[in-house]
């Protein structure tokens, strides 16, 4: 779609936001608004792909205006990331990197919004998320989606995406300085062990330390062409543990406490031995979630849908995270 069909499409998006109240749709019409938004973005970032692969100037306009509605809408972020985490598409075969700026783009707003960045942060925050890794539109195909490990020289041609990011989005220092530090400083670590500067501590702006916790989870939670997906809770425990050498522990607890200890979408089994998915967690009690319950005790699918707030039971409670291929292999 076009520059021109594209912005119309936002401004339907926008009148159709305006004259319907978020917090009244049923569940049924938020996944669809969302699905809707959702798809405005992977529209818009499909035209900034084929222009930069062109070498040609592309508007940054529409992606200030749809990270200004996303935070302007009451719950629109807690909502975008339940509707997403939970929904399938986001997870087909549509383009990675596309969906991955996505959502990184909800991750890295929740976070923000957990370290209580005022509203003009949140903004340019947003728009670094979702504009952060473009340089890897520079990259081939054929390394980018190429099946087993990469070489070194292939590898060395990836890191180069973060130097490629900083010089496409220096066109837009003027009114947005951060956005070309964060693409050029996204994948440095606390302990200097990143690139492509080895940066340590507070060298590294704040932005891209939030971004590069997202990425980071995002990219571990999603198959990829050489590694296969860690399931989201144990995603979250690899990251605790790398906490005193990659990310300042301060994010890393502002990242459990939005995204919780079970994520969103996540699978775990109950001590009744029933096993469901969580869709919602409680920040007062993050070993709580709220769980779609999928299967008995002995491991058949249950007839009917039953929503369980752990929160609020007395007697039931999480004892385990269960992968999705554990998950499988229990059908």
């Amino acid at each position: 779609m076009g520059k021109a069909g594209n912005s119309l499409r936002y401004s339907a998006l926008k009148e159709f936001s305006t004259s319907v109240d978020l917090n009244i749709l049923s569940a049924q019409k938020d996944a669809e608004y969302i699905k809707q938004l959702y798809s405005t973005i992977v529209d818009y970032l499909g035209e900034v792909r084929k222009r930069i692969y062109n070498n040609e100037p592309f508007d940054i306009k529409q992606a200030v205006d749809t990270v200004n509605h996303i935070i302007n809408t009451p719950d629109l972020i807690e909502k975008f990331y339940q509707s997403t985490t939970l929904s399938s598409y986001n997870h087909n075969n549509e383009d990675y990197l596309i969906t991955h700026l996505i959502n990184v783009l909800i991750y890295s707003l929740k976070i923000g919004t957990g370290l209580k960045y005022p509203r003009e942060e949140i903004l340019e925050l947003g728009l670094a998320a979702l504009l952060y890794d473009i340089g890897l539109f520079k990259i081939p195909e054929n390394i980018i989606g190429k099946n087993g490990k990469l070489t070194e020289t292939e590898l060395n041609t990836v890191k180069k995406h973060t130097e490629i990011g900083k010089d496409i989005l220096s066109q837009f220092h003027a009114e947005h300085p951060m956005l070309s530090r964060v693409a050029y400083e996204h994948h440095e670590r606390k302990n200097g062990s990143g690139y492509p500067a080895g940066l340590e501590e507070d060298a590294i702006c704040e932005y891209a330390i939030v971004i590069g916790l997202a990425d980071t989870f995002d990219a571990m939670i999603h198959n990829r062409p050489h590694r296969k997906a860690l399931a989201q809770y144990f995603s979250v425990k690899e990251l605790v543990t790398l906490k005193d050498s990659l990310f300042p522990s301060r994010f890393i607890k502002i990242f459990l406490d939005e995204m919780g200890i079970f994520p969103v979408g996540s699978y775990v089994r109950l001590n009744n031995m029933e096993t469901g998915r969580v869709i919602s967690n409680s920040k007062l009690h993050p070993l709580k979630p709220t769980v779609k319950m999928i299967f008995n005790s002995r491991g058949e699918k249950l007839p009917e849908e039953t929503i369980i707030k752990l929160e609020g039971h007395p007697v039931l409670y999480v004892t385990a995270a269960v992968s999705k291929e554990d998950l499988s292999s229990e059908q």
